[in-house]
């Protein structure tokens, strides 16, 4: 029985004895063993090609596209018209319209849409002149109406040219006698030559509205059909799209009217390219706060879905207009000698190439090797990248 115990003894000491010593080897490490350890990671290079490109300085903001030239389109009363006067029909919302369409009628008789700059501000009949009836007859000739000669004198010519633009639209011509005129002159009449109506064919003021040259888009119809033409009857815009945006101040003076702008709205598919009109003088005017400015661009060719869109705006400011050797900017770095450099990968090792820098954009910039020895494809490093420890 002792001899047993004995032999248990012993065996449990060995065991112990064993595990002490597994212990001491795995617990117990060397300086050397845990500096190594506790080493950070070596870093590995950050290795980037050189590329060739076409590298180009910008600005970028939004802006909304609208139909341009806004108008407000009112007639001016008529002294041969007396009585209650209503609207008694409109062009569609949305509707297209050119010079000699009819815009409008009242009370059954027709609102003609003529070209010219200035504004009807009387009825206009035979023995009239002025640069009005000139307005009229250049208008009247645009449209194949054959008034005469152009002299701003409302003649026989001018008269039955005016009598065709009504029959053209299925009208009968204002014809006004003596016994009806009278009653519109006011006692001065006679000490103006030319400024009042003979008897014959007229053209009433709140027959005719002038308009600039170009079709045109009816955008809002405030006096519906059945109200008295006192106010707007329509606001029409040209059909030309424009856009109107905001540039931060201090690009401001980079941008100068005619620059070339780019539009675009990847999500709905939108390209095209447009021009800058305007720019604003300050900041803080045309809707912009403080700090903007506002500026205007008239779209080529645009897109369908284009109007009441907001849509990306780049201008181009400066271009190396050809492609030319780029790394970047985190490549270039400073020589002993103040000169830029990059350091190009040969096998396994590196060595730096001085380099010219040019236009730096979008995190790039343009370099030429001072003594070649740099192409396009080359690995140039921009930093290092901390290696993941083993089993991390």
């Amino acid at each position: 029985m002792r001899r047993r115990n004995l032999v248990l003894l012993m065996v449990s000491a060995v065991v112990v004895s064993s595990l002490a010593t597994w212990a001491a080897v795995v617990q117990i490490h060397s300086p050397a063993e845990v500096a190594a350890r506790t080493a950070p990671p070596k870093a590995s290079p950050i290795l980037v090609p050189v590329v060739e490109r076409v590298l180009s300085t910008k600005v970028v903001t939004r802006g909304t596209a609208h139909f341009g030239s806004p108008r407000a389109l009112a007639v001016t009363p008529s002294p041969l018209k007396d009585g209650a006067r209503i609207v008694t029909s409109l062009p569609a919302h949305g509707a297209r319209l050119r010079a000699g369409d009819v815009l409008a009628t009242i009370s059954g008789r027709p609102v003609f849409l003529l070209a010219g700059r200035m504004p009807a501000f009387r009825d206009l009949g035979p023995g009239m002149s002025g640069r009005d009836v000139a307005q009229l007859e250049r208008s009247l000739r645009r449209l194949g109406l054959s008034p005469g000669v152009v002299d701003g004198v409302y003649d026989a010519a001018t008269g039955d040219a005016v009598a065709r633009l009504y029959r053209r639209h299925g009208f009968q011509p204002v014809v006004a006698t003596e016994k009806t005129l009278a009653g519109t002159r006011p006692a001065e009449a006679g000490l103006v030559a030319g400024a009042f109506a003979e008897p014959g064919v007229q053209l009433p003021s709140d027959e005719v509205v002038f308009v600039g040259a170009g079709p045109l888009r009816v955008a809002e119809l405030p006096a519906p059909v059945g109200s008295r033409p006192d106010g707007v009857l329509a606001t029409v815009t040209g059909s030309d799209v424009v856009i109107d945006g905001q540039l931060r101040a201090e690009e401001a003076g980079r941008v100068r009217p005619g620059a070339k702008v780019l539009v675009d709205e990847p999500t709905l598919g939108i390209a095209a390219t447009g021009r800058v009109t305007s720019v604003a003088g300050r900041p803080g005017t045309n809707g912009a706060d403080g700090f903007h400015v506002s500026f205007r661009l008239r779209v080529k060719k645009p897109p369908a879905a284009l109007v009441g869109t907001s849509v990306r705006l780049t201008i181009p400011i400066r271009s190396t207009r050809t492609a030319q050797l780029t790394v970047p900017v985190t490549a270039v770095s400073l020589g002993p000698d103040g000169g830029s450099r990059v350091e190009r990968s040969e096998g396994g090792g590196s060595r730096f190439v001085a380099v010219r820098t040019g236009l730096s954009a979008d995190g790039f910039v343009g370099v030429t090797p001072v003594h070649g020895g740099l192409a396009a494809g080359d690995r140039v490093l921009v930093g290092f990248q901390a290696r993941p420890r083993a089993g991390g």
